[in-house]
C-alpha cells in the first residue's frame, strides 16, 4: 500500500493544535457524511490514528503532534496511487488551512 507523509509547521499552542485536529473528524462527518463511513479515531497523548472509508476506499493515517509541527503519515489504496501527488497537495492545503496557513514540507 503506497504511503504519504506531510509535515505541517504551525505557531499554535499544543492544546489548540490538538483541538483543531480533533474537530476535523467531526467536521468530516458533518460535511461528507454521505460519502464517508466506518470512521474510527483513537488518541494516545499526542498521537492519533484515523481510518475511514471514502467512496468505498479504505484510508488510514496517523497524526503526531510536536511543538511547532504536525506530522501526517497516510496509507493509500493501490487504486488511487496514481493520484498520490494530488492527494498530498490536498492534505497539505487542508492542513495549512486548519493550522493557520503556515509552511509545510513533505518527505
Amino acid at each position: 500500500m503506497p504511503s504519504i507523509q506531510v509535515t505541517v509547521h504551525h505557531k499554535l499552542t499544543e492544546h489548540e493544535a490538538m483541538s483543531r485536529i480533533k474537530n476535523l473528524v467531526t467536521q468530516l462527518k458533518h460535511e461528507h457524511g454521505d460519502k464517508v463511513s466506518n470512521i474510527e479515531e483513537e488518541w494516545h497523548a499526542r498521537n492519533g490514528k484515523f481510518s475511514f472509508t471514502f467512496h468505498g476506499l479504505g484510508l488510514s493515517a496517523t497524526v503526531s503532534l510536536h511543538p511547532g509541527t504536525v506530522e501526517i503519515h497516510g496509507k493509500l489504496p493501490l487504486a488511487v496511487s496514481l493520484f498520490k501527488g494530488k492527494i498530498k497537495e490536498v492534505i497539505r492545503a487542508k492542513a495549512n488551512e486548519l493550522l493557520d496557513g503556515h509552511k509545510t514540507t513533505d518527505h
